[in-house]
C-alpha cells in the first residue's frame, strides 16, 4: 500500500511518513499485581501522530487498561517465522468491558538524517519500496508519560528508522516502571496496520515484555487528539 505523505511534513520527517495519522486498536500490557507478581491484563490504545509547528512530529497516546486477562499471546506484531498468531475465534469484544485509564504520553518524534556507512547511490538506484531502496535514519523520541505514578521527567529514546519500521532504546525511563529505568521499543507497519511494543528491565540484558499493541487507523482519523 503506497504511502500518502502530509503536505505539511517536513522533509526530514519523510522517513517516518507511515506513522502519521490516528491509530487505534488493543493488546496487553504487564502490571504488578497485589503479590508483586506480573500480570498480564487485555488494553486499549489510541495515539495520534501529526506535524507540529517546531518541524517535528507530535506523539499523542493513551492507553485503557480493560477488566479482561490479557489475550495470549498478546499481538503478532514481531513474531519469528514459524510462530503461529493468536486464535481470533478467542478474542474478547473490548467495547462490552470496563476500561480505565493507565498512561497517557505526549512528545516529540525528529530524525537526524541518514546513519554513516550506507551505499546511498545504490538506494536511489534500487526499485521504490523494495528493502534495497531504504536508508537507515537517526530517529529521537523526547517524552512524558502520566498516569497514577504521576508525571515523569522527560524521557529521550533514540534509535533509527528503516523503512516501516523503528527501533527505539533509553536509559532513563521515569517513575512509571519502578526501578527499571531502561526500555527498548520496536515499531512496524505490517499489512497497513502499525504494531509495536516495548520492553523494559533494570539493565539492556534483562529487558522484559511489558507491552504490546496491534492497530488500525482510527475512523475519525482527522482528529487531532488521541
Amino acid at each position: 500500500m503506497p504511502i500518502v505523505i502530509d503536505e505539511n511534513l517536513d522533509p526530514s520527517l519523510y522517513p517516518l511518513a507511515w506513522l502519521v495519522g490516528a491509530w487505534e486498536g488493543t493488546g496487553a500490557v504487564q502490571l504488578r499485581g497485589e503479590n508483586g507478581d506480573e500480570v498480564g491484563r487485555a488494553i486499549e490504545q489510541r495515539l495520534t501522530v501529526a506535524p507540529d509547528s517546531s518541524g517535528g512530529l507530535a506523539w499523542s497516546m493513551r492507553t485503557w487498561v480493560l477488566d479482561s486477562p490479557a489475550p495470549e499471546p498478546p499481538t503478532t506484531a514481531f513474531y519469528e517465522k514459524g510462530e503461529e498468531g493468536p486464535d481470533a475465534s478467542q478474542s474478547t469484544n473490548a467495547t462490552e468491558l470496563v476500561r480505565e485509564l493507565l498512561l497517557e504520553e505526549k512528545g516529540t518524534w525528529r530524525t537526524t538524517g541518514v546513519l554513516p556507512g550506507q551505499d546511498e547511490e545504490a538506494a536511489q538506484n534500487a526499485k521504490p519500496g523494495s528493502p534495497e531502496s531504504y536508508l537507515s535514519h537517526g530517529v529521537s523520541l523526547t517524552m512524558q508519560r502520566r498516569g497514577a505514578f504521576g508525571l515523569t521527567p522527560a524521557e529521550h529514546w533514540a534509535g533509527e528508522v528503516r523503512g516501516p519500521r523503528i527501533q527505539l532504546a533509553t536509559q532513563d525511563l521515569g517513575g512509571a516502571n519502578g526501578a527499571d529505568s531502561h526500555g527498548a521499543r520496536m515499531f512496524g507497519l505490517v499489512g497497513g496496520r502499525l504494531m509495536w511494543l516495548q520492553e523494559v528491565g533494570s539493565s539492556p540484558a534483562s529487558l522484559r515484555p511489558y507491552l504490546s499493541v496491534e492497530l488500525d487507523r482510527a475512523a475519525d482519523e482527522g482528529k487531532a487528539e488521541a
